[in-house]
């Protein structure tokens, strides 16, 4: 029995023997390790704020007496 590992990396075998023989996606793999080779292609640093914590064990605390009333 194969594992889905194997499975997936059938597959994708399968896809990069397809696509080898298009013209259209060898010109388009060169254009994009091209962007790469001179730095266009780069994944964005997504920096995102910490939570808001100010405040929150009060909040906590006056909800844990709102539920024992």
């Amino acid at each position: 029995m194969n594992s889905i590992t194997e499975k997936i990396q059938e597959i994708v075998k399968a896809e990069e023997q397809k696509c080898s023989k298009d013209t259209n996606f060898k010109e388009l793999q060169q254009i994009i390790d091209a962007m790469k080779n001179v730095g266009l292609d780069k994944r964005p640093d997504y920096t995102l704020p910490l939570a808001d914590t100010i405040g929150k064990g009060y909040y906590t605390s006056l909800n844990r007496h709102q539920v024992g009333k």
